[in-house]
């Protein structure tokens, strides 16, 4: 007896390199975008706080490191310097806001005297930043 073998071949496609090309460009936007986020390069520690909030607005941020070295845009500046340098950084800016990101450490006296000099810009709103409990 004869039998006949089914060899009709079906036409297939095969997806799994397909799910491999996939996965490869999705690690890379997922990878990119990380370096696409501003991440404050300055490590401090921030007092923690029960009731802060997360600014919506995009402000204009000082640190104040361990060390009582004060930063702006990762790079560091004087107290004497720190109100001319906010002031020509906001120059355009409609609601104009400094969040000021001190370490626990430091002296109550420097962030106060750094305070003072922020308040003698005009419409400034001053922030402090805090992490969440």
């Amino acid at each position: 007896m004869y039998f006949r073998e089914n060899n009709k071949s079906e036409n297939q496609i095969n997806i799994l390199p397909m799910i491999d090309i996939i996965f490869a460009i999705l690690s890379f936007f997922i990878i990119s975008s990380l370096f696409l986020t501003k991440i404050d390069t300055i490590e401090v520690n921030l007092p923690k706080s029960s009731t802060s909030v997360r600014e919506k607005n995009k402000p204009q941020i000082i640190t104040v490191d361990n060390n009582e070295k004060i930063y702006f845009k990762s790079n560091e500046i004087s107290l004497k310097n720190i109100s001319a340098l906010i002031r020509k950084n906001i120059e355009n800016l409609e609601e104009p806001l400094v969040i000021l990101r001190a370490d626990t450490s430091v002296k109550y006296g420097l962030i106060v005297n750094l305070l003072d000099e922020l308040r003698k810009i005009e419409n400034l709103k001053i922030g402090i930043s805090t992490e969440k409990k």
